[in-house]
Formats: structure tokens, sequence, C-alpha cells
């Protein structure tokens, strides 16, 4: 596969639209070597994406934000995934102990509409991309799809980040649920413990809650910010795939 130092996002995304998952997580390694990392949110589709790091014997760095408000579960999650498989995994941490950031806004920012967005910003972005720009990382793998819905119903497999002046990867952007809980099951990949009990998308232990029958997927991210005729935050953001670029 031809080397490329500076992607024509055009036809870099035509040719990899139809190739394998694999194949999208070889050519990001083919074409940025070492700076091509993984972000790691430990869901099921993270799950996935480790998993082929481990059968692709990659050594390339694993991110993964430790906000310091994560469930126990997802800390044990992480731990595992080191344990078995041997992967790179690099834990990042905010400058401000979740102590601190009380201390200095007087306040628990995420029990505000006013304060979530920048504690995620804080507790989630900064040290990502703080990282990325430290040392010189130029594409991030995230496990976003189109089959989420909302702002990702358009994800490309690839898109332009520039906060990084580099770029996001989506290697399994048109998989499915069905596709996922397959890969998982049939390499008995560790998942996490609360997605069998109604939380199919998990934050921060203080921002998520389990969802009800018929809710939307994302229902129990920032429940406790949802006020009459707003429906409340979506995504934190760490994603620049969430953005208004898509």
């Amino acid at each position: 596969m031809k080397h490329i130092v500076e992607p024509d996002l055009m036809a870099v995304n035509k040719l990899l639209q139809d190739l394998t998952a694999a194949d999208r997580i070889r050519w990001a390694v083919e074409t940025f070597g070492k700076d091509a990392v993984l972000l790691s949110s430990m869901q099921s589709s993270a799950s996935v994406l480790m998993h082929y790091f481990y059968s692709m014997e990659l050594e390339n760095e694993i991110l993964f934000v430790d906000t310091g408000y994560h469930f126990r579960e997802t800390l044990l999650l992480r731990d595992e995934f080191m344990r078995r498989y041997k992967l790179n995994m690099v834990t990042l941490y905010p400058e401000l102990t979740p102590e601190q950031q009380e201390k200095n806004f007087e306040r628990k920012l995420y029990l505000f509409a006013d304060g979530q967005k920048e504690c995620c910003r804080l507790r989630k972005t900064v040290p990502f991309l703080n990282h990325m720009k430290q040392y010189g990382r130029k594409l991030a793998m995230v496990g976003l799809r189109r089959s989420e819905g909302g702002r990702r119903a358009k994800l490309n497999p690839l898109l332009q980040d520039p906060r990084t002046h580099g770029y996001t990867l989506h290697p399994i952007f048109d998989w499915t649920d069905k596709q996922i809980q397959t890969y998982l099951q049939e390499y008995d990949v560790p998942v996490h413990p609360l997605h069998k009990q109604n939380y199919p998308s998990i934050g921060c232990e203080c921002c998520t809650t389990s969802v009800e029958p018929g809710e939307d997927p994302r229902a129990g991210r920032w429940r406790h910010l949802v006020s009459a005729g707003d429906e409340g935050p979506k995504y934190c953001n760490i994603n620049c795939s969430d953005g208004s670029g898509i």
C-alpha cells in the first residue's frame, strides 16, 4: 500500500471505504508509524479495536483518559486488557484532581449545565490533546460508528482534526451492533460489564445512568442536566468527529 505523508482526504476515504477494519488500521500504521494511536473509551467498540491491536501485534499506543470520575469497572477492564494482551496502554490524567478542580471552581462543574462542557474539556479533551501535541502523534483511531446515529450517522473513515493538525480514523465506522457483538463473542474479548446492566453508553460514573427499554442509547449520558425543552448534552467532544464538522 502506498505511503502517504499528507493524505488527500477524498482519495483516501474512497480507498478506505471498501477495506476491512484490519486493513484500515494497517493503512494508518503504515502511513503514520508510531504516531498512529488508538483512543479507548473501554466500551464495546473499543474492546474490538484493542483486540485488533493485539491480534495484529501492534505496539502503537492505546490512550485511555482517566478522568478521576470513572466507574470502577472501567478501570478494572483497562487493567484486564493490559494483563491479558500486554498492550501498550498509556493512561492520561487531568492536571487537577477532582478535589482541586472543585476547590478552584467552588462547585462540582458536572452538576451544572454551564459547567459540564468545561468539566469534559479539562478532564478528557485537554489531557488527550496535550499528549497528541507533546509527542507529535498525528492520527487517533476511535470506535465511533454510523449506526450510533446523531452526528455520527454521516461519518467518513478519515477526518481532519484541526486541534492536532492531524487526523481521526474510524476503522469500524460501518459496523453494526450485531457485528460488534459477533466479533466480541467469536474471540472471547473482555467487555465492560455495565453493558449487560442497561448501560449502552458509558462515561463518567457521576454523569452516566442506565437506560430504560425504548430509550435512546445515549439517554443515560448527562441525564441530570436535561430540563424542560432542552435535551441536554449528547457528547463530551473529545472526539473531533462529534464537532461541527459533521
